[in-house]
């Protein structure tokens, strides 16, 4: 199954994905960046959108877009109505669309778009910061100094 991966964001987000996979994993086939321009319209996105859908050879689509309920959201969303084999996603973090990206072509389309949704959740963490360990300069036999 050949897959194609469409990263959808606002402002410069897909493309500044994409300068982020190219230094992480080289040039990748198959991998389209969208950016929501603030001179841009939800109906220009749409075409913009089309026009890699139109361009693209493959069997099934991937949408990753910046955040959920947003412009781009959407416009994939009305997309994905229009064609089988389409998925949208959402609030994906980097590491997961790096292994989405380098996973695509070896899953089923709805098996990829749950698979970069639970690697988010997989990588997304806090760091605990531990406590650092008391040292007491004072014991019993050091009452009366030294």
């Amino acid at each position: 199954m050949k897959t194609t991966v469409i990263i959808v964001g606002h402002g410069n987000y897909g493309t500044g994905i994409g300068t982020s996979l190219k230094l992480l994993a080289g040039d990748n086939i198959g991998v389209e960046f969208v950016d929501f321009l603030e001179e841009d319209s939800d109906i220009s996105l749409k075409d913009k959108i089309r026009k890699t859908l139109e361009n693209s050879e493959a069997t099934q689509i991937l949408f990753v877009c910046d955040i959920l309920g947003g412009t781009p959201f959407k416009t994939c969303v009305e997309l994905s109505m229009e064609g089988t084999n389409m998925e949208v996603t959402a609030g994906c973090n980097l590491g997961a669309i790096l292994e989405t990206v380098l996973l695509k072509d070896t899953m089923e389309i709805k098996e990829l778009a749950e698979n970069i949704v639970n690697c988010t959740k997989d990588t997304t963490v806090r760091f605990e910061k531990a406590k650092p360990a008391t040292v007491s300069f004072l014991d019993d036999s050091m009452e009366e100094g030294i």
